[in-house]
């Protein structure tokens, strides 16, 4: 790319700014910025702009092309430049740029959930071992921010979405894949799609480099063969992975599966279990698995991160952190210490006199989020009160309901928004089908309709105070904020503010 090149910046969002700003540092003069708006705020002077419904039309016109993740890949005007032979077009990315400039090592971590707690857990762990660690992409800073400030024994870690991964030519030399479901399928075509755009963060792997996949998830068989790296799996069913596995004390009762892997027969949520690495050199004989060559790090109880679903976070940044030398103490005290990132089952205040603990989960706008945040309190007995509720997306509340009114320690639920009326009638629907088949045989969980999050947590907290011990106030939406709030960030600070005014 020649200084004197015409270059389009597609989308003027975080990523478009950032490239915008590193362009014009250093010393590209011809820059245009194409946004669906018809006016964007911080253009700098000299910076053209097209904006509009026709904001990218005649990409032609320039020599590079910078497209933001939120504009697909398959956008017609975007293929139409991809697919010509003859275009003299070339289209990028910020990722794209950044991974063909980096000159240090990259860990790169995705999935459909998790990607975000697991990266920062590798960079904590990095970082309290005494390495200089940038960490970017989804998460922090966007990458090009510190581009120019790497030192040649630093270490980059990136969230990475489908958006980002899907045109890359270049994959990370540490690539970590946490859990690829079905998502965005706004964006994507198919689900075959959505999982094709995250090979890149393996295809080109060589040898030398790593991969950690989760066991646990059928995308495993489709990921194994991607890119001459060696494989590490991790599992919380499975034992004899090469990795990292969440083991039961004491397990004796397996069953051969697929792939040379074994699954523990006995899942009884009350067994003692503890986080093992396989087959290690200095692992010390006294800590290994009883049945294998394990080695304990953590045990799971000890983990700050609450709910068996961070367990999916934890293991591959063991694993990563491992490979890159950290000792076993290091990675213990980071599991200890660690409590998430804000707005994700983030403990916000407590009111000591009440006896009550407010948790700020307002990243969770999906009916599978809002679940694993509740099998967090109620797997470890705590009796809690859920406020869930938002704006309508059309999720499917079934699941959801129907494991809500099983749920022993909860003890009521507040509903706000167009979606609380679903997901009540969800718990009722589910109640009355699991009194039919013996499920359960007690009254169903109360659900009150509330104009607001004020309201909600206002009744939750009277209902919390007087039932006599320790209980939880959960904010888990499964719904977007959109009714209410301009975003989920700005509900989970309204959330926090409340519980200050609460504390007193």
């Amino acid at each position: 790319m020649q200084k004197t090149d015409k270059i389009a910046i597609l989308g003027f969002g975080v990523e478009g700014k950032a490239m915008c700003e590193y362009l014009l540092k250093h010393g590209y003069i011809d820059v245009t910025v194409c946004d669906q708006s018809e006016k964007v705020e911080g253009l700098a002077v000299g910076v053209g702009f097209r904006g509009g419904a026709d904001y990218l039309r005649a990409l032609s016109d320039f020599d590079v092309v910078f497209r933001s993740p939120g504009i697909s890949f398959f956008r017609a005007e975007i293929a139409e430049l991809v697919d010509d032979p003859d275009s003299q077009t070339e289209v990028s990315s910020m990722t794209k740029y950044f991974f063909e400039h980096c000159r240090v090592p990259v860990v790169g971590v995705t999935g459909t959930k998790g990607k975000g707690t697991t990266a920062s857990l590798i960079t904590e762990m990095l970082r309290r071992s005494g390495r200089k660690v940038f960490l970017g992409g989804n998460i922090g800073v966007p990458a090009v921010n510190f581009l120019d400030e790497m030192s040649e024994d630093a270490l980059v870690v990136l969230e990475l979405s489908s958006f980002q991964l899907i045109d890359l030519e270049v994959s990370p030399h540490i690539a970590v894949v946490l859990n690829v479901t079905s998502e965005h399928l706004d964006y994507h075509a198919s689900v075959e799609e959505y999982h094709e755009s995250k090979y890149p963060i393996m295809a080109h792997q060589v040898e030398g480099d790593f991969a950690v996949l989760n066991a646990d998830y059928p995308y495993r068989t489709e990921f194994l063969e991607l890119g001459a790296g060696r494989k590490f799996y991790v599992s919380c069913k499975f034992e004899d992975v090469n990795g990292v596995w969440v083991g039961v004390h004491g397990q004796t009762d397996w069953e051969t599966i697929s792939d040379g892997l074994s699954r523990a027969l006995t899942a009884d949520a009350s067994v003692p279990r503890a986080v093992y690495y396989l087959g290690y050199e200095d692992a010390d004989p006294r800590e290994r698995y009883p049945r294998h060559n394990y080695a304990k790090v953590i045990d799971a109880a000890e983990i700050a991160l609450l709910g068996r679903h961070n367990w999916e976070n934890v293991l591959p940044a063991v694993v990563v952190a491992r490979e890159l030398g950290v000792n076993d103490m290091v990675i213990a005290e980071v599991l200890r210490t660690f409590h998430g990132l804000p707005h994700r089952l983030e403990p916000v205040g407590r009111v000591d006199d009440a006896g009550v603990a407010f948790y700020n989960d307002s990243f969770s706008t999906t009916p599978e989020s809002c679940l694993a945040a509740c099998n967090a309190f109620n797997e470890i007995g705590k009796p809690f009160y859920l406020i869930a509720g938002g704006s309508e997306k059309g999720s499917d509340f079934t699941a959801l309901g129907w494991r809500l009114s099983q749920m022993k320690f909860l003890r009521g639920v507040f509903l706000m928004g167009p979606s609380g009326a679903r997901i009540g009638e969800a718990v009722r629907i589910g109640h009355h089908a699991c009194v039919e088949d013996g499920t359960v045989c007690r009254l169903p969980v109360e659900c009150v309709a509330v104009e607001g999050l004020r309201e909600a947590m206002e009744k939750a907290y009277g209902e919390a105070q007087n039932l006599g011990t320790e209980a939880v106030i959960l904010m888990s939406p499964a719904a977007a904020s959109f009714n209410e709030f301009k975003n989920y960030k700005e509900r989970g600070e309204k959330f926090r503010e409340i519980v200050r005014e609460l504390e007193g």
